[in-house]
């Protein structure tokens, strides 16, 4: 079975109250599932825009959680990595999509490490070619 990287929608289902069962039980059966150091960058963005102190300081805690976890699982982006989600933005838009640069870096991450990219946003990863699941149609 090929290694999953998970866009930043999956582990931001996990921390809601009630998340989805089914994307629930597709981490949790997944052996060593990958991380973008760039999914860090989002889940923290996300986290830092929050004005409630509280359940900013809780989504806080929670992303240092995740960054533990994971710590042996983080693709951080290199040269290689930069150079495909170039090539992969430049063919999306020779097709007329405009890929987002963040979900272009995820995708040669999982592209360079030969691993599907487990998100909701399929649409948005379609044109850029990498094998995709989405944990919410399993």
């Amino acid at each position: 079975m090929k290694p999953v990287l998970l866009d930043t929608n999956v582990l931001s289902e996990l921390v809601r109250p009630l998340p989805d069962e089914r994307v629930s039980a597709f981490v949790e059966g997944l052996r060593a599932p990958l991380l973008s150091v760039l999914t860090l960058h989002e889940l923290t963005f996300g986290a830092a825009l929050v004005t409630d102190v509280a359940r900013r300081e809780r989504l806080m805690a929670w992303i240092d959680t995740v960054r533990h976890r994971f710590a042996h699982q983080v693709i951080t982006v290199d040269a290689d990595i930069a150079a495909v989600a170039g090539r992969l933005r430049a063919a999306a838009t020779g097709a007329g999509f405009v890929a987002d640069p963040i979900d272009a870096l995820i995708a040669a991450s999982a592209m360079v490490q030969g691993a599907t990219v487990a998100t909701r946003n399929v649409r948005d990863f379609e044109p850029l070619g990498v094998d995709l699941v989405d944990p919410w149609a399993t």
